[in-house]
C-alpha cells in the first residue's frame, strides 16, 4: 500500500494544533458532571472546572496580547464564574479556533509573534505543553476521586489515532 505524501510543514503544524484542541474538547464532553468539582487529593489546587477555565484563559490572554480581537465566547471567564460544560466547550473551541487562525496567518506571511523567538510554531508548542500538563492534572483529579476516564480519552493513543486524518 503506497504511503500518503507528507503534508507541507505548515499544515502539519496546524494539524497538531487541531489534534490538541480536539483532545481537550473531547475531554470536556466526557467528564462526569460531578467531576468538574474534583481536586487532586491532598491538594489545594484548582478543581477540574478551574483548570479548564485557566487553559481557556491562557489561550485568550496570549491572543489578546498578540492583538487578536476575540469573539465574545472566546474571552476569559470572570474569576468567580462557574460556566456550564456547554459554555466551557464553546469557549475552548472559540479560543482554539482563534489560535489556529493566528498560527495559519503568521505562517502564511512569515509573520512573527512576540516572545518565543518570534516563532509561531514555538508558541504553539508552548500552548500544547501547557494544555497537556493541565489535562494530566485533570485526569489525576478525576482518577483520585473515583472517576477513571475511558482509554479513548485518557491516553496518548488519541495522537496516534489521528495519524491518517484530521480530527474534525
Amino acid at each position: 500500500m503506497p504511503r500518503k505524501p507528507l503534508l507541507p510543514l505548515s499544515e502539519q503544524v496546524l494539524q497538531a494544533w487541531r489534534v490538541n484542541s480536539s483532545i481537550t474538547l473531547k475531554l470536556v464532553q466526557k467528564i462526569p458532571a460531578r467531576g468538574f468539582h474534583a481536586v487532586p487529593l491532598a491538594s489545594r489546587g484548582r478543581s477540574v472546572l478551574r483548570q479548564l477555565m485557566h487553559m481557556q484563559k491562557v489561550h485568550a490572554v496570549w491572543l489578546q496580547y498578540f492583538g487578536v480581537k476575540l469573539p465574545k465566547r472566546a474571552k476569559p471567564f470572570a474569576k468567580q464564574a462557574s460556566p456550564s460544560r456547554a459554555q466551557l466547550h464553546a469557549a475552548l473551541r472559540a479560543s482554539g479556533n482563534a489560535v489556529h487562525d493566528l498560527l495559519r496567518a503568521r505562517m502564511r506571511d512569515s509573520g512573527r509573534v512576540k516572545f518565543f523567538q518570534g516563532k509561531p510554531a514555538r508558541w504553539m508548542c508552548y500552548l500544547i505543553a501547557h494544555d497537556s500538563h493541565h489535562r494530566g492534572q485533570i485526569l489525576l483529579a478525576l482518577k483520585q476521586n473515583g472517576m477513571r476516564m475511558p482509554a479513548s480519552v485518557a491516553t496518548n493513543d488519541v495522537w496516534y489515532s489521528w495519524y491518517g486524518g484530521d480530527p474534525k
